[in-house]
C-alpha cells in the first residue's frame, strides 16, 4: 500500500529556514542545516513509515543550500538535504534557534 498524494506547502524555488528545534521528537534533520536558508529544488511527496509503524512521514523536500551559508567560508558549491516539510519555515519567517531544543 503506497503513501497517499502529498499535500506539500512549498513549492520548487521557494525559499526556506530550517527549523531549529526537534518537532515531534523527529531527529532526522542533520544538526548543521538547523537554522539555515535554502531554495526548494524538488518535491517527493509522503512516504510510509514501516520503521515505527506511525502512519505516514509529512511531504519530503530537497533543499539546496549554499556550502558558505551552512558552513561558512566561501565556497561557491552547494549542498543537497532532503527534508520533511515539518522541518521547515518560510525563509522570511523567525525560527527557534538551536538554544530552544
Amino acid at each position: 500500500m503506497g503513501a497517499p498524494e502529498a499535500m506539500h506547502r512549498f513549492h520548487v524555488g521557494d525559499r526556506v529556514r530550517v527549523k531549529g528545534t526537534n518537532p515531534a521528537g523527529n531527529p532526522r534533520t542533520p544538526a548543521y542545516v538547523r537554522g539555515k536558508s535554502g531554495i526548494v529544488t524538488a518535491l517527493h511527496g509522503s512516504i510510509d513509515n514501516p520503521l515505527d509503524h506511525r502512519g505516514v512521514y509529512p511531504p519530503l523536500c530537497s533543499v539546496l543550500f549554499p556550502v558558505r551559508e551552512v558552513f561558512g567560508g566561501a565556497s561557491p558549491d552547494t549542498l543537497s538535504v532532503d527534508l520533511h516539510e515539518d522541518w521547515l519555515a518560510p525563509a522570511g519567517t523567525a525560527v527557534p534557534s538551536r538554544d530552544a531544543c
